[in-house]
C-alpha cells in the first residue's frame, strides 16, 4: 500500500539533507545574524572560482537576478528580448518589468531553444536573447551564438537548471554577454531563495553595480519563511502518504504565511511578486554555501541516476528520451521523458500519486509555468511555439535530486513501463 512507502518528490524540497535542516534550525534561533555578514561573499567567491567568472552579484533570487542585468542594459521600451517558450514565468516577467517586450522563441527535441526558430522571430527591434539550459542540458549554443552575433544580439545565459553543466568543456553561464543563476528550492544546489547574476562585461557589471547600491536585504520576516521551508519539509514530506496529512500541514502553513510560495499570483499576470529587488541576506547566504559544497555529490548522484532512466527506459518505444549532443555534459536536474499523448501523461501521473510517487509536468501544461500564468499578460501569442505548445502537454519529469536513491528511480521505472505495457 501506498500508506507504508516512502514517498517520491521531483521538486518538494528536493535538495535538504538532515544536515541542512539543522543548519535551518541553528540559523531560525538568531535573527539578528540573518542580514548582514560575509557569507555573501564567501558564497559568491565559491561560484566565481567555480565557474571562471570576472564578477558575480548575489540576489533573493534568480528573477532579480535577471532583472539586474536587463537594467543595466538600459532596454527602450520599444526594445525586443527573445526567450524560449516552454519557460516560466520568471525567466520572462523581469523582461516585461523593463517595459521591453518579450519575444518567444520555440524550442527544439531537446526543450532548448530552436535555432532556426530564433532565425526567424528577429527584427529590427531586437536587443538581446535570453538562452535556457531546460533541465540541465546545454543549448546549442555553437548555433545560437552565431545567430546571436549575425544580428548583434546581447546574449543572457539562463542556467538556472544548469549550474555545473559544461559545452566542449567549458560550464555555461560563460558564453554569452551574462548570465542568471538560480538557488531556489528546488534548483542544482539550494539557498532557499536565491540568485545570482555573473559576467565578464565591465560595462554590465558597472551598470548592476550601481543598481544593487539601491537596494537592501529582504525583510526579516521573508528571512524567517525561507528559514522554516527546510525545516517544515523534514517534517511533513515523510507524511504525504499518510492520509495525505503532509500536504495538508503544507497547505495551511502557507496560508498562515509561515513559509513563502515560490510563485506568487502577481507573477502569473507578469507582475512583481511581494519581495524584492533585494541582496542575498547573510542567513540565506550560510544555506547555500553548506549546500555549494555537496553540490558535486548532488550532479554526480545526478547523472548516476539519469544512467539508470536512460538504461531502464531507452526499449520502451512509447516514449521518447532526451539525446545529449556531442561535446555536452548535463547536470540532469530533472529526467523528462515525451510521452506519445497528453492524455498517457496525465494518467500516468494520477496512476504515480496513487503510489506515492509525485511526477510532474514543467512548466505545468502551458507554455509558460506555473498552472494559472495568464499567457496574453506574458504577450505569449497562441500558436507562436507549435512544438512548446505540444511538448508542454505529453512531456513529463523524473526526479534526479540527492534524496532519490536508485531503489526510488527503480520504482518510478517499474511505475511507467508497467503503465505503458498496458
Amino acid at each position: 500500500m501506498k500508506l507504508f512507502k516512502k514517498p517520491i518528490f521531483v521538486s518538494i524540497s528536493p535538495n535538504a539533507e538532515g544536515d541542512d535542516v539543522f543548519l535551518a534550525l541553528k540559523l531560525i534561533c538568531k535573527p539578528w545574524t540573518w542580514k548582514k555578514g560575509e557569507a555573501p561573499k564567501k558564497l559568491a567567491g565559491k561560484v566565481k572560482n567555480f565557474l571562471g567568472v570576472k564578477n558575480i552579484f548575489l540576489f533573493e533570487s534568480g528573477r532579480t537576478s535577471l532583472y539586474a542585468i536587463l537594467l543595466a542594459l538600459h532596454l527602450d521600451p520599444k526594445d525586443e528580448v527573445l526567450a524560449q517558450a516552454f519557460t516560466c514565468t520568471a525567466a520572462v516577467n523581469p523582461v516585461l518589468w523593463t517595459g521591453a517586450t518579450p519575444i518567444y522563441v520555440d524550442i527544439d527535441d531537446n526543450f532548448n531553444m530552436s535555432a532556426s526558430d530564433l532565425e526567424k522571430k528577429i527584427t529590427a527591434k531586437s536587443r538581446a536573447v535570453i538562452i535556457q539550459h531546460t533541465f540541465g542540458y546545454p543549448a546549442k549554443l555553437d548555433e545560437l551564438l552565431a545567430i546571436a552575433k549575425k544580428h548583434k544580439l546581447i546574449v543572457i545565459e539562463d542556467c538556472a537548471h544548469a549550474l555545473g553543466a559544461t559545452y566542449k568543456g567549458k560550464k555555461v553561464g560563460i558564453f554569452g554577454d551574462a548570465a542568471i543563476l538560480s538557488f531556489g528550492r528546488y534548483k542544482i544546489m539550494s539557498s532557499v531563495f536565491g540568485g545570482a547574476a555573473v559576467t565578464n562585461n565591465p560595462d554590465i557589471a558597472k551598470n548592476i553595480e550601481a543598481s544593487i547600491q539601491k537596494w537592501d536585504f529582504p525583510s526579516t520576516f521573508w528571512i524567517f519563511q525561507q528559514l522554516f521551508h527546510p525545516i517544515l519539509l523534514s517534517v511533513t514530506k515523510p507524511l504525504y502518504n499518510f492520509f495525505s496529512v503532509g500536504k495538508i500541514l503544507v497547505v495551511l502553513a502557507k496560508k498562515l504565511k509561515l513559509v513563502s510560495l515560490s510563485v506568487y499570483s502577481e507573477e502569473k499576470s507578469g507582475g512583481k511578486p511581494p519581495f524584492g529587488p533585494a541582496k542575498m541576506s547573510q542567513a540565506l547566504a550560510r544555506m547555500g554555501l553548506h549546500q555549494f559544497e555537496k553540490m558535486e555529490r548532488f550532479n554526480q548522484h545526478r547523472k548516476e541516476l539519469a544512467r539508470f532512466y536512460g538504461r531502464n527506459l531507452t526499449s520502451n518505444q512509447k516514449i521518447t528520451l532526451n539525446q545529449i549532443p556531442q561535446a555536452t555534459e548535463p547536470v540532469f536536474l530533472n529526467f523528462p521523458i515525451q510521452m506519445e499523448n497528453a492524455e498517457s501523461t496525465y494518467k500516468i501521473i494520477g496512476a504515480g500519486r496513487r503510489e506515492g510517487i509525485y511526477l510532474e509536468v514543467w512548466p505545468a501544461k502551458k507554455v509558460i509555468g506555473p498552472s494559472g500564468t495568464n499567457l496574453k499578460k506574458l504577450r505569449y501569442l497562441p500558436g507562436s511555439c507549435p512544438r512548446a505548445e505540444n511538448l508542454a502537454l505529453r512531456s513529463m519529469v523524473l526526479p534526479t535530486n540527492p534524496n532519490t536513491t536508485l531503489a526510488d528511480a527503480a520504482r518510478v521505472v517499474k511505475l511507467v513501463n508497467d503503465f505503458l505495457s498496458t
